[in-house]
């Protein structure tokens, strides 16, 4: 596989999950990629010293169609990348698999950019900035391998952006920070103000960070149409329709993060939310109805570390996902992880299996009966949604379907119950539905009581 030049050097390669460490995201495998978290020095190496690390801000990953060569799909991983430098107004990219791009450096006038924040791109070459110090939005478009400038958006309407974000049927949203409110564009001719002020649930107060899916993005498992926002000095997030419907709240006091700040997100293939928080230095993740799933990541700079994490991007096809920090920049694969595990005997008498997943994941279950020294493989590989999840298998070791109502059990066929309580061990393996699960694996083994 061809190596990548994104803002920093990273390649895809093969994942291992160790024991005892967080797998929601995981790393590439040191045997491929010896650079799992690009610094500022990596950068004073690569961009030839003519860009300084100097308040990254937001990161935008696309697939550019002029990159595509249909005769193979060896390339589907060669992505591009657009990271902001905001202290020196700087939008830093790679111009090819090999090569660093710069917009900022040497444009004038009303090309210059002023502390910008965030940025969003299309594959069809389209690139948005919200130049903040200049109190408007900033269109660019990339051919193949420069950035150009198109035009200015809002320049007497707006105040102070602070993200831009652009689906995949051409609709750019603008969180007109300022002004507290969003609002719509399309074609870069504004259609209107779809969030107005306030601080009550349904408006917004200091809206910051911006991420939406459109029913007609390619990459999307619900084909579900929806915008998230955070608003409330980064301490909450809110759904809306595109038409700017209110659908649904969180606050992070109320999940346990009184010291919330709230930063930059972004949406994935499952339509699953995960958003930065610069104050607590990790990730937080949520389903697509705000669900809270996991919080990843600890203040530090070893692996699965932040320092102040800001910007977010994935590539939805195979999971890539870059995440910005004050001085670095890190490259995960999308994983998964198991939670609130147990292995129990139920009434019914089969062994009921119960965990909770922070992904959609492949599940393969084996039963070592240790009295018997035999190894039943009930299930070898079957998927299984975010959530919690309960599996139930009988005395002969086959899987016992079975849906839960009111939460009890109403079994899909009948088994053989266990007449004793039997020394038996279940071993969990799962991995996650992108390309990462053909060399990712989580393993956990239970002892059923």
């Amino acid at each position: 596989m061809r190596r990548t030049l994104l803002l920093f050097i990273f390649i895809l390669s093969t994942v291992y999950a160790g024991e005892n460490k967080p797998t929601t995201l995981v790393f590439p495998s040191r045997m491929h990629i010896p650079i799992r978290k690009a610094t500022k020095f990596h950068l004073f190496l690569y961009a030839q010293n003519k860009i300084k690390v100097n308040d990254p801000q937001g990161i935008a990953v696309t697939r550019l169609w002029s990159w595509e060569d249909n005769t193979t799909t060896d390339d589907d991983d060669e992505i591009t990348i657009y990271g902001v430098n905001s202290g020196q107004g700087v939008v830093v990219y790679n111009a090819s698999m090999y090569s660093l791009g710069f917009y900022g450096l040497r444009e004038k006038g009303n090309q210059r950019l002023k502390k910008p924040h965030g940025i969003t791109a299309a594959p069809w070459g389209d690139v948005y900035v919200a130049d903040t110090g200049n109190d408007r939005v900033v269109h660019l478009f990339n051919p193949k391998n420069k950035l150009k400038y198109v035009r200015a958006l809002g320049a007497d309407t707006i105040k102070k952006p602070m993200d831009v974000e652009l689906t995949s049927d051409s609709v750019l949203f603008v969180s007109d920070t300022g002004n507290n409110r969003v609002l719509r564009f399309k074609n870069d001719v504004l259609q209107k103000t779809i969030i107005s002020a306030g601080r009550d649930t349904g408006k917004v107060w200091q809206p910051t960070g911006l991420a939406a899916i459109s029913r007609k993005e390619r990459w999307s498992f619900w084909h579900e149409e929806f915008l998230i926002v955070i608003d409330l000095d980064g301490k909450r997030l809110q759904k809306f329709s595109f038409n700017g419907e209110f659908e649904g709240a969180v606050l992070l006091k109320d999940i346990g993060f009184k010291n919330a700040r709230m930063q930059y997100l972004e949406i994935d293939y499952y339509g699953q939310i995960w958003v930065t928080d610069k104050q607590n230095h990790c990730i937080y993740k949520f389903d697509r109805n705000l669900q809270f799933l996991d919080k990843f990541g600890k203040k530090g700079k070893d692996d699965f570390e932040f320092i102040q994490p800001r910007g977010i991007s994935f590539h939805r096809q195979l999971g890539q996902v870059l995440i910005a920090e004050k001085e670095a920049a890190q490259y995960y694969w999308i994983g998964t992880d198991v939670m609130q595990a147990s292995a129990t005997y139920s009434d019914a008498g089969y062994i009921e299996v119960r965990f909770f997943l922070t992904e959609p994941s492949y599940v393969a279950v084996d039963l070592l009966h240790q009295q018997q020294s035999r190894t039943m493989h009930p299930i070898k590989k079957k998927r299984l949604q975010t959530g919690m999840n309960t599996l139930y298998f009988d005395a002969n070791g086959r899987y016992i379907p079975a849906r839960i109502i009111e939460g009890k059990p109403r079994f899909l066929r009948e088994g053989v119950p266990f007449t004793n309580k039997n020394k038996i061990q279940i071993r969990l393996k799962l991995s996650a539905t992108y390309s990462s699960y053909k060399y990712f694996e989580r393993e956990i083994i239970l002892e059923v009581e």
